[in-house]
């Protein structure tokens, strides 16, 4: 959080000193503080506090993760694989919540724009298959749960509900 809030600082310090300058020496003695404002501002825009927010919800604080997706802006500005973090971990706070319909719109988000780390793709299609056990879509869990196995991921507890909710739908057959 402190670090997000010093990025508002700065801008705020870089434009602010960037005016002062302008105001008293003119554009050409402020353009580079204009500049550097406005870069810091962008970088806010395009990669928000996303892994900030992802790697707090893997350390276990997830309102420390909700704090940090609040501040972003516009999730639709936010670069690609940014914003598939960003509805990778929306999803799996409203799970936590068990607003299933909205974690399952926000986790297929995520996977459709394509999760970096294999073991993250199928921890979301592992949630997948888990909503759509709970709401009794058999089909969609199996055709979810086969997406996760397909990813081979090496993350043992992701291995281990894989093969717990296998176990479950093939009880279900």
């Amino acid at each position: 959080m402190t670090y997000s809030y010093l990025r508002y600082a700065l801008i705020a310090l870089f434009l602010g000193l960037g005016l002062l300058l302008h105001v008293r020496l003119g554009f050409s003695q402020a353009w580079y503080l204009y500049l550097a404002g406005l870069l810091l501002l962008l970088s806010h825009l395009v990669f928000g506090n996303v892994w900030m927010a992802f790697s707090s919800l893997k350390r276990g604080n997830p309102q420390k993760a909700e704090a940090l997706l609040r501040q972003v802006w516009k999730p639709g500005w936010l670069l690609p694989r940014n914003r598939a973090y960003y509805y990778f971990t929306l999803g799996m706070l409203y799970l936590q919540h068990k607003k299933l319909k909205e974690a399952r719109g926000h986790l297929q988000k995520a996977v459709t724009l394509g999760l970096r780390a294999p073991n993250d793709l199928a921890l979301a299609q592992l949630n997948l298959a888990h909503i759509a056990y709970v709401q009794k879509d058999f089909d969609k869990a199996r055709q979810a749960l086969d997406a996760a196995l397909a990813l081979q991921p090496t993350d043992l507890m992701i291995k281990d509900n894989l093969r717990k909710l296998e176990t479950a739908l093939g009880k279900q057959n």
